[in-house]
């Protein structure tokens, strides 16, 4: 399947085990080597007056991608913010299947 970032960033993104809307793609994340696609990144939650930092998802924790959605398949509890992972908090083979 062939999809561009335009139609990515359309679709909602959906959380398969707990039904949550996770808010439309911001951007992606690629290797080093601009060859694979690490995982999206998603609007972090928003709370009363604060806004938390966006939420990588690694690519191999998307479930299908839909006409209108996208399913992940992510523990809640797991999350990771997008600056650690583009800080090095986790190697490329860390999010790799």
């Amino acid at each position: 399947m062939e999809v561009s970032y335009n139609e990515l960033r359309c679709k909602e993104v959906v959380n398969v085990k707990n039904g949550a809307r996770m808010g439309r793609i911001v951007d992606l994340l690629f290797d080093s080597g601009g060859k694979n696609i690490l995982g999206i990144v998603v609007p972090g939650l928003r709370k009363l007056f604060k806004n938390t930092e966006d939420v990588f998802i690694p690519w191999c924790d998307i479930a299908k991608i839909g006409d209108d959605v996208i399913l992940v398949s992510v523990n809640v509890n797991c999350l990771t913010n997008v600056a650690r992972v583009k800080d090095g908090g986790g190697s490329v083979t860390d999010f790799m299947e």
